[in-house]
């Protein structure tokens, strides 16, 4: 962080000292990375009417740390000063006169349009991100990447287990790129970048595949990991990925696994990551989950007590996905009774969200069991089994399963709804009956039942 304030003739003055003081006790405060990541290249000066004015290098920067940080800066700057003193935060792109060239087009102008696609969620924005210890890294290289891209950490590689913010990340990324510069942005999953390459291999035509793959100029891509072991992807992956650095375009890229340990990731491929930035996501710490409870609550028209939202911080603790399925299972239970989300009711809906992943019937197989073998029998991730999507393989999926969870355990519509994603009960009822349609005439649809039925026997009796 440049803190330093300048003075005539090269002389301190006292408003040196006092920035120079504040920046060693932020700097011991924030620890030298979360210090290095924020405040590196955010300017500080003291006014000498008692103001400490920083002025961060853009509009997102300026009220991120503002909002993040202003409490720790200003209660420093007050024990530093022993007195209340003002703290303002400036943006550096409003201190500096653009040239005419450069001023945002008006809206009717002409001019270039970033063009996107991709399936984004318009609630997984950067500024709805819950930042913790575990994720700050990564989300300061995602406003590094934002801010200039394809000159900073470029391949971005953002690895952790499922769950824990890493689509939100990257969703997080295109949504910003896609409103705010006239860059082509391309996020997709890796499972829809291998299968769009399979078809398009099959009909011997990759002239599409490489329009949309090749021609973007921002290369975002999920879940990486489902590349490994696929060796004519990969290579093709790999061309594509070169094609992109060489040009200086921004990639970026998501992992369940650290990717030195993919297996039959070629050494080349991992070079390339490695002349980027790699870095983990971790899982949540306690206030990071209470925090990213509320704001799901809040997306879902709800308020949650504080009290009722770290209850079920303490007691979800592995993923932001289950959090939400417990919260709504709190939510479905509350509308349900026609009463608030108290503390009480969030036991009692948490007893009953444990219960959805392990209740079995004589014969039966717990619900947990189902989901698992039916992604691995269709090869879709978790997310997308539990979103809105409507891809043909997907909804083919999510129908099965309910059909599944609604035949071998004893979980009610409603319960099936919730594990699924948090669907009402009339949504498991359709798909029920259009399961029970298909097993008549459709020989596809049967054997996928009779070949999951059998691998869940297997698994029950293991």
């Amino acid at each position: 962080m440049s803190l330093r304030a300048g003075s005539p003739g090269g002389s301190l003055d006292p408003g040196d000292n006092l920035v120079s003081t504040l920046e060693e006790r932020l700097r011991k405060r924030l620890g030298s990375e979360d210090f290095a990541a924020w405040f590196a290249d955010t300017p500080c000066r003291y006014d000498p009417a008692g103001v400490f004015v920083f002025t961060a290098q853009s509009p997102f920067r300026t009220k991120w740390i503002e909002t993040k940080y202003g409490d720790v800066v200003r209660n420093l700057a007050r024990d530093l000063c022993k007195e209340d003193v003002g703290l303002r935060f400036e943006n550096a792109e409003e201190q500096q006169q653009e040239p005419a060239t450069k001023r945002k087009p008006t809206p009717g102008e002409n001019r270039k349009t970033g063009a996107f696609s991709g399936d984004l969620s318009r609630g997984l924005s950067l500024d709805d991100f819950v930042v913790g210890p575990g994720s700050r890294v990564a989300y300061a290289a995602a406003i590094a990447v934002v801010e200039h891209p394809g000159k900073t950490y470029s391949p971005l590689c953002i690895h952790g287990p499922s769950g824990i913010g890493k689509t939100h990340i990257l969703q997080g990324i295109a949504l910003r790129l896609s409103e705010t510069s006239n860059l082509d942005v391309c996020c997709d999953s890796s499972e829809a970048f291998t299968n769009r390459f399979i078809e398009a291999a099959g009909k011997r035509n990759l002239d599409s595949f490489h329009s949309r793959y090749r021609a973007c100029e921002v290369l975002i891509l999920d879940d990486i990991h489902f590349l490994a072991g696929k060796k004519k992807t990969l290579d093709e992956f790999f061309s594509i990925f070169e094609h992109h650095l060489n040009q200086g375009s921004q990639v970026v890229l998501s992992s369940a696994i650290d990717p030195g340990e993919l297996a039959g990731l070629p050494g080349r491929l991992l070079a390339r990551f490695r002349s980027g930035l790699i870095t983990p996501v971790e899982v949540a710490n306690f206030e990071t989950r209470a925090e990213v409870v509320s704001r799901m609550a809040e997306r879902k028209g709800f308020r949650l007590p504080s009290v009722t939202a770290e209850y079920l911080a303490q007691h979800v603790t592995e993923n932001f996905r289950e959090l939400e399925g417990a919260l709504n299972c709190l939510i479905n239970m509350s509308e349900l009774h026609q009463s608030p989300l108290t503390l009480e009711m969030a036991k009692a809906a948490l007893d009953e969200f444990l219960d959805l992943g392990t209740s079995t019937q004589s014969g039966g197989v717990g619900a947990r069991s189902i989901i698992d073998i039916v992604l691995d029998h269709y090869a879709i991730a978790e997310k997308d089994l539990l979103s809105a999507k409507k891809v043909r393989t997907i909804v083919r999926a999510r129908q099965v399963g309910m059909y599944l969870a609604r035949l071998l355990t004893p979980l009610s519509l409603t319960q099936i709804g919730t594990l699924f994603g948090g669907r009402d009960h009339t949504t498991v009822l359709y798909a029920l009956r259009q399961i029970e349609k298909g097993l008549d005439k459709d020989r596809a649809l049967r054997t996928d039942i009779e070949t999951i039925r059998s691998r869940l026997s297997v698994a029950h009796l293991h």
